[in-house]
């Protein structure tokens, strides 16, 4: 690879996911009504106890800037529709660092940010995953994923499949890294479009 920047990335694939994961569960435990699947996520953001909205909306907008980073990473060095699955993944996780400013307590612009940041992610992920079949193993993650989140979407009630897409999320930027690792010649390219 010519450019390390992209191999810099990588880690923060990890990082992010689990550093939002971690901001969630903290908050949660210390909320202690939070209950997964009948409770919004955004219902942490605006706790009684401040130190659980505290930690939930500083996940949102770390967890966004880092996402932010990673997609640009992916739009910098990615390949035809990974390309651009990248720019609107960079756009969606600039909402995300929105939400934990825009708390649910904002009513309209906090349903805008979080409603804009779930459809611009889900396009990216299909967007990108109309590059992976040119590798066919990664549609073995990407299928069943996409497939998920429309049965989960279509079928269960809002608190429950949010928090389902958004651990799917999480999952995929963690798979999106492991390609960023191995990094492969169909999908990315050593020549960047921009330097990070």
């Amino acid at each position: 690879m010519k450019f390390p920047e992209l191999r810099c990335i990588i880690p923060l694939t990890v990082i992010m996911p689990i550093f939002f994961a971690t901001m969630w569960i903290l908050s949660a435990t210390i909320d202690g009504k939070w209950t997964f699947g009948v409770n919004s996520l955004s219902d942490m953001g605006i706790s009684e106890n401040a130190v659980c909205a505290f930690l939930f909306n500083f996940g949102c907008v770390v967890a966004g800037l880092g996402g932010f980073v990673i997609s640009l990473a992916t739009f910098a060095y990615g390949k035809k529709t990974l390309r651009f699955g990248g720019i609107v993944a960079a756009v969606s996780f600039l909402f995300l660092s929105l939400v934990g400013v825009f708390t649910l307590n904002t009513f309209e612009a906090h349903s805008f940010v979080a409603s804009t940041f779930g459809v611009l992610l889900f396009i990216s992920i299909v967007l990108s995953s109309v590059s992976d079949y040119k590798v066919s193993w990664y549609l073995y993650f990407d299928i069943p994923f996409i497939v998920t989140v429309a049965a989960v979407v279509l079928t269960q009630p809002f608190p429950l499949w949010e928090a389902i897409t958004v651990i799917g999320s999480l999952i995929w930027i963690m798979v999106l890294g492991y390609k960023m690792h191995v990094h492969d010649d169909r999908l990315f390219g050593d020549e960047p479009r921009l330097r990070l």
